[in-house]
């Protein structure tokens, strides 16, 4: 993969100079945006975020996606960088799609208006809302076949709601207890995977579990509050999750799709970013490239 310097408007902070980050694309205009406005959490002063920003980057942990929604290569990437394994593509597979389905369920409870047509609920905009904003992210990609699918998918899932809705209520559960539900499975499928990602651990580097509590030099109680902070993330990673399966639900299909062909030649340079990234040791959060946990810093072009 070529080394492709920092666009002209950014350039990359990299406390730990032995990591040598790269940049393989340009971030996006959503990037940007959070680069000026957001500058405390997204690009701190010599890449040290104040103690607040610190913990909202602990829970966020990569916030440059969290943040975005139509950023296709860096949703992309990072979605292969972080789902390696089958546990983890199988397991967003799965139950990003039980995650939208309860959530559908949930808010086809509330009435907003009645149309000529009949009451337009909560869940049939939200599926309406889903489907806008997976085909704009499919028409700028001209991966237009990528949408047709989602249109039946979401489509499905919004009658299926109903019978959903109906059957907690006769269960006696909450339908907000199959969102969370689903989004802790969500968050269990990454436990196979083989480290954890900078800001959840090192501040710069990805460590495996046995590496991030077993770190030399560290005393018996500073292990042992590593070991606890390991379920703590799991919870916190539930929370990403709740968050992050409207946005990502759609890339678990276009994965599906590119493994039977379709879009090759993005398919190859998809995987190609990820698989170099990984080669490093260190894929980046915030960009597409390596250097972990490094954080962008705008240019005078952007201010």
């Amino acid at each position: 993969m070529a080394n492709l310097k920092a666009a002209p408007h950014a350039q990359l902070i990299d406390p730990v100079t032995a990591l040598k980050p790269e940049m393989y694309a340009p971030p996006s205009q959503e990037a940007r945006f959070l680069l000026r406005h957001l500058p405390g959490l997204v690009s701190p002063p010599g890449g040290k975020p104040g103690r607040l920003a610190g913990l909202v980057l602990m829970v966020l942990v990569a916030p440059m996606t969290q943040l975005t929604f139509v950023s296709f290569n860096l949703q992309s990437f990072l979605f292969l960088v972080f789902h390696r394994k089958w546990p983890a593509r199988m397991g967003h597979g799965v139950f990003m799609t039980t995650e939208n389905l309860f959530i559908l369920a949930f808010l086809r409870q509330f009435v907003l208006a009645q149309t000529p047509f009949g009451a337009l609920d909560g869940g049939l905009a939200y599926a309406l809302l889903l489907l806008v904003w997976y085909g704009v992210v499919a028409w700028q990609e001209r991966l237009l076949l990528w949408w047709a699918v989602m249109v039946p998918v979401v489509g499905a899932l919004y009658l299926l709601s109903g019978p959903v809705l109906a059957q907690m209520a006769t269960l006696g559960l909450p339908v907000w207890s199959g969102i969370f539900a689903s989004a802790f499975l969500i968050a269990a499928s990454h436990a196979p995977e083989s480290a954890l990602p900078p800001r959840a651990s090192d501040p710069q580097r990805w460590l495996s579990i046995p590496a991030f509590v077993m770190a030399p030099g560290l005393g018996l109680l500073q292990r042992l509050g590593r070991a606890l902070r390991i379920p703590l993330l799991l919870a916190l990673g539930a929370l990403d999750e709740c968050w992050a399966a409207p946005r990502l639900m759609s890339y678990n299909y276009l994965m599906i799709l590119m493994r039977f062909g379709y879009a090759p030649d993005l398919a190859r340079k998809l995987n190609g970013w990820c698989d170099d990234a990984w080669k490093s040791g260190n894929p980046a959060l915030d960009y597409v490239g390596t250097g972990g946990g490094t954080f962008l810093t705008p240019s005078g072009s952007v201010a």
